[in-house]
């Protein structure tokens, strides 16, 4: 392994990174393919790893993208959201030992979402049940190495097969292969949760911050928001939100500022009484104070 290392290194100082990597891949990805088999999409094509010589001959390489069109015919356009960038290219492993270290190979959608390809994705620390990100940038807010994300971590799953998620879980298919997801449908949730929806058939029993407006209609006019994050897979925040910053939106009520499209109760840093139990006063840079749900105090009432 010496001399892929000192090659690396070599690499490193006279080529662009891109490339470095794409010859660093060719020497180590493309002659090692071992590993465990990853989970398939069923019905749905996931595009090939091409070798280095096809990806430099073709101009659109990794090049930036709005749809598919803008890339040449063997690749797709592909959103990483650790980067926040878009850009055209084909699989970038096919099993976890393609990646590097750290990182494991997951089945990803593309920009149309007709078509599907493998990156590496940073291995995280969440757990079964808990709220995560595909293509995390940070450890925290991804899966552990043997569980997938499908919004929330879980295990991978036959949906013929029931008993391969534990109680409290169904499997649920997607086009990235299928997981198990949390339901509290048909259960009693411990005391002080409650069962709310988070889409499709996913619910979780979760202590809500503010009124749960899944139980109580919001007022006309209103939307009901429901937050949750990666720090806690039981906990939600729900707020009754009147939509603004759109040429058709009325302006917000006195008491309240327009904060990411829905009008949100202003505060004091000095006095955060109006923002609730569970919301705390907090400014963006550039942004007005606002109330915005209580993550370091975990939200106590």
């Amino acid at each position: 392994m010496k001399w892929r290392s000192l090659l690396a290194v070599l690499l490193g100082l006279t080529l662009p990174l891109p490339l470095v990597w794409l010859l660093y891949m060719s020497l180590l990805g493309q002659t090692d393919v071992g590993g465990p088999a990853l989970p398939q999409a069923q019905g749905v094509r996931i595009l090939p790893m091409l070798t280095l010589e096809e990806r430099l001959r073709l101009p659109t390489y990794e090049r930036d993208c709005d749809t598919d069109s803008d890339c040449d015919p063997q690749l797709r356009c592909f959103f990483n959201m650790r980067t926040v960038r878009s850009y055209c290219t084909d699989s970038m492993c096919m099993t976890d030992r393609q990646c590097p270290e750290g990182f494991a190979c997951r089945i990803m959608d593309t920009e149309s979402g007709k078509e599907l390809l493998r990156a590496c994705s940073l291995v995280g620390v969440r757990n079964e049940g808990e709220v995560c990100e595909p293509l995390p940038r940070e450890r925290e807010d991804g899966c552990r190495k043997e569980l997938l994300c499908r919004g929330r971590c879980g295990r991978p799953c036959n949906p013929n097969e029931p008993s391969d998620c534990p109680k409290g879980y169904f499997c649920e298919e997607a086009l990235e292969g299928p997981s198990c997801q949390p339901t509290c449908e048909g259960r009693a949730c411990p005391e002080g949760q409650q069962c709310v929806y988070r889409g499709d058939r996913v619910s979780i029993c979760a202590r809500v911050h503010g009124p749960n407006c899944q139980q109580s209609p919001c007022p006309q006019g209103q939307l009901c928001s429901v937050d949750d994050y990666p720090q806690r897979a039981d906990e939600v925040w729900m707020q009754c939100l009147r939509p603004c910053g759109s040429p058709e939106a009325s302006p917000c009520p006195d008491g309240t500022v327009c904060y990411f499209y829905s009008c949100r109760n202003s505060c004091t840093p000095e006095d955060s009484s109006a923002c609730g139990a569970g919301f705390t006063c907090k400014q963006r840079p550039g942004e007005p104070w606002t109330c915005v749900p209580d993550l370091r105090s975990g939200g106590e009432d």
